[in-house]
């Protein structure tokens, strides 16, 4: 039986690298795959660019983000995408070509509802500038370390229509959008962790991750934040399946 993929990018001021990033997954999509692009309203021509790929390619469907930031951008993508599995992409990466067939594959044998997978980074001339993220961060199964200090890369994560019911709404006051995807994984559904380079995650002068260190007192309370919703979710989860 064949499976329908859905990826869900959110975009902002993304024109400098943006075309890379989308010809990267359009060559992975079937016909009854789509990429979900969700925009926030931005002062350079990222409109321009994802509205001329909605009008030459069946596959792009471009949504409007009434809800301004990371958390809303991601939130308004995902609630669009409809398919078997649901991909999360940032605007300015390059995807492994092998990416959406291996995670798909990895899906299937493991039964599992979401899937992490590892990459590199690249610099503004794709260069790659890191050794693999599961080496570089000590990514893996540990959840009280995942739950104090995440490594959990949104970028990274995949999971199944059905698992979408778990993660949304996104909680606003968690810290990190993809902390959040990647507990809900861990803590409620069947994570799997897959030590596969499949992206090439692009640092440059414009990236929207704070790269700032938070006061303590922000992260207690973000952390607390996190643990009682997903207490609350745990109701969610039993409809699931």
């Amino acid at each position: 039986m064949n499976s329908s993929v859905s990826v869900a990018m959110a975009v902002y001021n993304g024109e400098h690298f943006i075309r890379q990033q989308i010809d990267s997954i359009l060559v992975q999509l079937n016909e009854n795959d789509e990429l979900v692009i969700s925009y926030d309203n931005s002062n350079d021509n990222t409109l321009e660019i994802i509205r001329e790929y909605e009008s030459e390619c069946p596959n792009v469907k471009v949504v409007l983000n009434s809800d301004p930031g990371v958390f809303g951008n991601f939130e308004n993508a995902i609630s669009h995408c409809s398919k078997d599995y649901i991909f999360i992409s940032d605007q300015d990466d390059i995807w492994d070509p092998r990416k959406i067939e291996t995670v798909v594959e990895c899906f299937r044998k493991t039964g599992a509802d979401m899937v992490i997978h590892s990459g590199k980074h690249i610099d503004k001339n794709n260069e790659i500038i890191s050794e693999s993220f599961f080496a570089l961060y000590n990514i893996g199964n540990n959840l009280i370390r995942n739950f104090a200090k995440p490594r959990y890369s949104g970028c990274c994560t995949a999971f199944t229509k059905e698992f979408k019911r778990v993660i949304l709404p996104i909680p606003r006051d968690v810290g990190a959008y993809d902390h959040w995807l990647g507990m809900t994984g861990e803590v409620l559904g069947k994570l799997v962790f897959l030590d596969e380079d499949l992206i090439m995650h692009r640092l440059h002068d414009y990236n929207v991750t704070p790269t700032s260190k938070r006061p303590m007192k922000v992260i207690i309370s973000a952390r607390f934040n996190l643990a009682r919703h997903l207490v609350a979710r745990r109701f969610i989860k039993k409809n699931v399946r």
